[in-house]
């Protein structure tokens, strides 16, 4: 491979990972109130809203991921997605 073709892939990468990261939030797939729980499937009692809103009602302040995987979805919410 020559070096302008590596260098070309190289900088094709370095500019997809950051946009990529960036892109995958703006769909506001994390609830960081009870009212963005309300959205979720489920209810009070069972579902990911349960689950949610047992995230979002701690002391301290989380947020809810539902597309993560579970056990990995509720996490500290320190003003980023």
């Amino acid at each position: 491979m020559s070096m302008a073709r590596k260098l070309a892939t190289c900088l094709a990468l370095a500019l997809s990972v950051p946009a990529g990261a960036a892109l995958a939030h703006e769909t506001g797939h994390e609830s960081r109130t009870v009212s963005d729980c309300e959205k979720l499937p489920g209810t009070e009692r069972k579902g990911e809203r349960a689950q949610c809103l047992r995230c979002v009602q701690r002391p301290r302040k989380m947020h809810f991921h539902p597309d993560y995987p579970p056990g990995k979805r509720c996490r500290p919410d320190n003003g980023r997605p």
